[in-house]
């Protein structure tokens, strides 16, 4: 089987006992599908590093989350310290972003301060899981601090999975004034707005030059019903296959973007060659 080289650009990594049961409950769903061990591989840096390069992914792109889900443990020092515990064979693997939760930080700018010494490419935040307005003055600072110092900023759009979170503030209208205030800030759209704002995150994909949006939690199969026009800007989508959850075999996900109306082209963008322009990895 043809095995196309990827970066996966949503991976989520952590001590699986230390979720929150509802969290737990639901990536407990999809075990007995799944071709890996999900406890071992979750908190282990070398270990997922191997499954994950055996599955064809050259480098994966790791996510703090700092919330009620998580029970507030993964940390930017936590993904920090998950990705500097990978052994010399998978040194460069892991892509680390930190994440930054307004309700639990007082001090922003210093923990900004602090984030970057751990040599971050980014952050992600979560204004719908974590219940959080993401325009106020303080925040467009930090975004204004991102865009200056060249980071990467994504947001997880659409619909919440958590049962404490807000729908709104998943809509990728309500990210338009960071796009339009910072236009050299890369910003990524988690889950492209799914279920409920696939066009609004289109849209803002199509009109802002460094707006892009990930395929995390969707399904191969369904990608052009959410999305009926990637094909025409592919160059804007980059591969999240949001492991471990949703996924069964994470090589055979990769595969089936192959057979689902996509030009090769456009496929081999979005597996790789778009998060390597983005990364700089070029």
């Amino acid at each position: 089987m043809y095995i196309p080289k990827t970066i996966d650009f949503h991976v989520h990594v952590g001590d699986f006992r230390r979720l929150r049961s509802d969290i737990q409950a639901l990536l407990e769903r999809m075990r007995p599908e799944q071709d890996f061990d999900l406890e071992s591989l979750f908190s282990s840096a070398n270990e997922l590093a191997r499954y994950l390069k055996e599955q064809g992914v050259v480098k994966a792109v790791i996510l703090g989350e700092e919330g009620p889900g998580t029970n507030f443990h993964i940390t930017t020092d936590f993904v920090c310290d998950f990705r500097d515990a990978a052994s010399e064979e998978f040194r460069d693997f892991f892509v680390a972003f930190g994440n930054l939760n307004p309700n639990c930080t007082p001090d922003i700018p210093g923990k900004y301060a602090s984030d970057r010494k751990r040599g971050i490419h980014g952050y992600k935040l979560y204004p719908a899981d974590h219940n959080f307005f993401p325009i106020t003055k303080e925040l467009m600072e930090f975004y204004k601090a991102l865009e200056r110092d060249g980071l990467i900023l994504m947001f997880h759009t659409g619909s919440t999975g958590q049962e404490d979170g807000v729908d709104e503030y998943g809509d990728p209208d309500l990210f338009r004034p960071i796009l339009e205030e910072c236009p050299d800030l890369t910003v990524v759209f988690a889950h492209a707005g799914k279920p409920i704002y696939c066009k609004q995150a289109a849209d803002c994909a199509m009109r802002y030059p460094n707006c892009y949006l990930d395929t995390a939690f969707i399904s191969p199969q369904k990608l052009l019903h959410f999305l009926p026009d990637l094909e025409k800007f592919s160059d804007k989508v980059l591969f999240g296959s949001d492991w471990p959850a949703g996924v069964r075999s994470l090589s055979g996900h990769i595969q089936d973007f192959y057979s689902i109306g996509l030009t090769r082209g456009a496929v081999d963008r979005v597996l790789f060659s778009n998060a390597s322009r983005v990364l700089k990895l070029d």
